[in-house]
Order: structure tokens, then sequence, then C-alpha cells
């Protein structure tokens, strides 16, 4: 049976989700970049594109990518120096990789169930994550590492080694938090050679092709040793420590399983898990219990990776469409034979209700959709100081301060070079104040030297401040 059949309403309802997924980010295909996008991702890849993409360890200065592997900063490169560079057609690149993911949960929970039912609650169940959603349009990487992981898991399943070696590898070139699916693979591999899922030798050919696949992927740290002289950059190497993992583990399980509601999603899942092993005395086939229970133990060992390493809940997203792709599998099991449309319908809403929330957040983060306010804030902020012509030292806090001095993040053509990030600074007679960079000597300068107000910038709950001396 094809995937891709017209007849069945659940493929047309996946293909009108996507074409919504860029009606919902059309708006932000013409803003700038936010936050790690604007000063660290395009200043190194816009840099690669201008030097001539590679993807070996230097091609950029290590200062620009950090020491991550350049896999993802190669493609963005390429893609840019292809079709040119501006703000839509540099956000159009993630925007289509996130498409592929859910084009890609959609063929493999296909896959897995044989049902176009449970493919369609596979992808609607990514679709409606308000980090998703945040993501989609970001040149950041964990969309891409979410669509590796998955075609990863795929092709181990199917024993498409060849599929497998390169998509597994195509991950440890792009970040370090790849690394997680080599134990995650091998813990997998022992568990189905100690259910007699697999013999003796196909375990050690697993092992084989998995140290393969490592040290093929790790000849990139190699070479950097080699021609840089470290294996990680050293300021990252630095923030590896236990001394923060019981509150890092916590949150991170809050942001996979608590927050925006997937709770709910989860809770769900095991009630019909629940229902259907204890009170209808009806089992799960064999199969989708490891593909389900594949995609956990990938999960708590990608938050145990996180967890010792710098924090942010944005990392954590490229484990989210396994995750759902198995809730996806139980919960459409839960079905209402004259009444089909009750739960996509109830998602849907759900997954409203999420937007938004996101949306309309007070806080901003690069995981909700709230930040598209504070970026228009900022925007409209930065042409009235240009449109004004005002020239003297201006104090802007950190990341407006990159926006506004590095033309790579989108925000200006040109430097500012009267904006200035030192507060103690005695030339400064403009400041910049933003709703997420609170800073609290800002607070107490702003009160002993009287600052004046001069231009207020709000957008929902986003505003920009511009004070004068």
């Amino acid at each position: 049976m094809r995937v891709l059949n017209l007849k069945q309403p659940f493929v047309w309802l996946s293909i009108l989700a996507i074409i919504g997924l860029f009606a919902i980010k059309f708006e932000a295909l013409f803003l700038p970049f936010f936050w790690d996008e604007a000063w660290v991702y395009m200043p190194a890849i816009r840099t690669m594109a201008e030097n001539g993409p590679g993807i070996m360890p230097g091609v950029i200065e290590a200062d620009l990518y950090t020491g991550h592997p350049l896999l993802f900063y190669f493609m963005a490169g390429t893609w840019i120096n292809l079709f040119g560079y501006s703000l839509p057609t540099a956000h159009l690149l993630p925007l289509l990789i996130s498409s592929g993911l859910l084009l890609s949960v959609f063929y493999v929970t296909y896959q897995w169930t044989k049902s176009y039912y449970a493919a369609f609650l596979g992808l609607l169940l990514v679709y409606i994550q308000p980090n998703f959603l945040t993501q989609s349009s970001f040149m950041l990487i964990e969309v891409w590492l979410g669509l590796l992981f998955v075609w990863s898991f795929y092709f181990y399943f199917q024993r498409n080694w060849i599929g497998f070696f390169i998509v597994v590898m195509m991950a440890l070139w792009s970040k370090e938090s790849a690394y997680c699916l080599v134990p995650a693979f091998g813990l997998l591999s022992l568990y189905e050679w100690v259910n007699k899922q697999i013999v003796a030798r196909g375990f050690w050919k697993h092992v084989l092709i998995l140290v393969m696949v490592f040290l093929a992927g790790f000849s990139f740290f190699l070479n950097q040793k080699i021609n840089m002289g470290w294996y990680f950059f050293p300021r990252h190497a630095n923030w590896i420590n236990l001394a923060e993992f019981g509150g890092k583990i916590k949150v991170a399980v809050a942001s996979v399983f608590v927050s925006d509601g997937r709770l709910y999603i989860f809770g769900t899942a095991i009630l019909g898990w629940v229902i259907y092993k204890f009170i209808k005395k009806e089992n799960l086939a064999k199969s989708a219990e490891v593909y389900i229970g594949s995609g956990y133990l990938f999960a708590v060992i990608f938050m145990l990776f996180a967890s010792i390493n710098f924090f942010s809940s944005r990392y954590l997203l490229g484990a989210m469409p396994l995750l759902m792709i198995g809730n996806a599998i139980v919960i459409s099991r839960i079905q209402f034979p004259k009444h089909v449309w009750i739960i996509p319908i109830s998602i849907f809403l759900f997954g409203c209700n999420n937007y938004y929330i996101s949306k309309y957040k007070k806080g901003f983060s690069d995981v909700d959709l709230s930040y598209i306010h504070l970026l228009k804030a900022e925007v409209d902020m930065v042409k009235y100081i240009q449109q004004k012509g005002i020239q003297e030292n201006t104090y802007a806090p950190f990341l407006m301060l990159m926006n506004m001095t590095q033309p790579y993040s989108g925000m200006v053509e040109a430097r500012m070079n009267q904006i200035k990030g030192n507060l103690t600074d005695d030339g400064l007679v403009y400041f910049i104040e933003t709703a997420n960079e609170y800073e609290e000597a800002f607070q107490e300068m702003k009160q002993k030297e009287n600052l004046t107000l001069v231009h207020r910038v709000v957008y929902e709950h986003a505003w920009v401040n511009l004070y004068k001396k």
C-alpha cells in the first residue's frame, strides 16, 4: 500500500497542515534572527558562505562555530551560496527542514503501524508543540537533529545498515549531543539479544556497525585536535560538570514531559495503554512496544547528556518527535468507531490553545512564539534610532548589542558604532532597555541618574525603551 494515498483524508489533512505551517510562519520569514540564531549561528553561517562552505575544522574561525561539528553550518552556507542571502531565503531553509520532519514523522509512523490515522496523529502531536512551531523557522540545529534521529531509528529497525550509517554519521557531524545515539542503539541491541529477537552474531554485528559509525563521526574531533590543538572547544569543555546535575535534570524532565501541556499528552497515552492492557486485556504488538521503548530510552540518555553540559530547554527538541510517535501509536488505539474525529479534533483544539498561550506569553525565549513580538519591537526601535539620526554613544544590553553591531544578525545592514555594551562608560548619552534582558545595575542607574524616557515601542507584552541622560 502506498503511503501517499490521496484517497485517504488523513493524507490530505497532513498536506494541509504543512501548508498551514508556512502560513503560520510567513511573518517570521521577514524578521531578523533571534537569540543564539543572531549572535552564534548566523555569523558563522554567513562567514562560511563567504569563505566557501566546508566541513573540516578550522574552515572558519573556531570562535564562530565554537568547535561544533560543521555539517549544519556547511549545509546552511551552501544554501545561501546557491540562493542568495535575504531574511526570507535564510529562514526558508529551516522551514523546509521542519516540513521534512513532519513528513518523516507521518511516513515512519505509518510504516510502524500501517495506519494513516496513527501517522496523522504522530504528525499532529509534533505540529502542536510550541517549541517546534517556534524553531521551525529558526536557523538552529535542533529540528535538523530531530529529523536525523527519526530516520536513524527507522533505518535501524529496517536493518538498512547503509542508510543507518549515513544518517547517524550525519547526526554525529552535526552536533555532539547526537553521540547519545551510540549508547541508545547499543542498549537497544542488547535488549533485542537478551529477548532473542536477534542472535549473538546479530548483536556483535550491531556493535561493529556502531563502533564504525562512532569512529567515522569522531574523526571530526580527531582532525580538530590535529589542526586546532583541542578536541572540544575549551570554553564548552569547561562547562561540563556534575555539580548542577540534579537541578538540570529536573528542568529537563519538566521541559520534555510537562511543559506546554505535554503532561496531558503523555498522560492520555499512559491511560490508553492501561485501559487496553489491563481492562480490555489487549496488548500492543511486540514491535510497537520496542518502537515506543526505544524512543523513551533515547530521550532519557539525551536528557542525561544535556544535564551535564550547558543547558537550554531548546536542546531537548531533538528527542521530541520520537516520543510523539510513541504517543501516537498508543493514542491511535483509543478509537470511537462512529466518531473517529473526536481525538484529532481534540488534539487540534489543544494545539490552538498551546499556540495562543505561547504566542502571548509574558516571557520571551527561543521555545515560545512570543519572541515574534519582541523582535518586532526591537526592529522598530532600531528604525527609530536610525531615522532620528542618533549618533551619541548608546548603551544596549548584550543581545540587543549583538543585533545592532553585528550585521549578520539580520537587524542592521551595517554596524552601528555608537552602540556600546559597557554600562559604566562616562560617554553614554542614550540607554536601551528590553523586556527580555533585565539588569539590576541598569535599574539602579535609571533611578540614580533620573534618566528620561525618550521613546517606547510596545507589541503585546514585549517592549523596548530608549532613555536619555
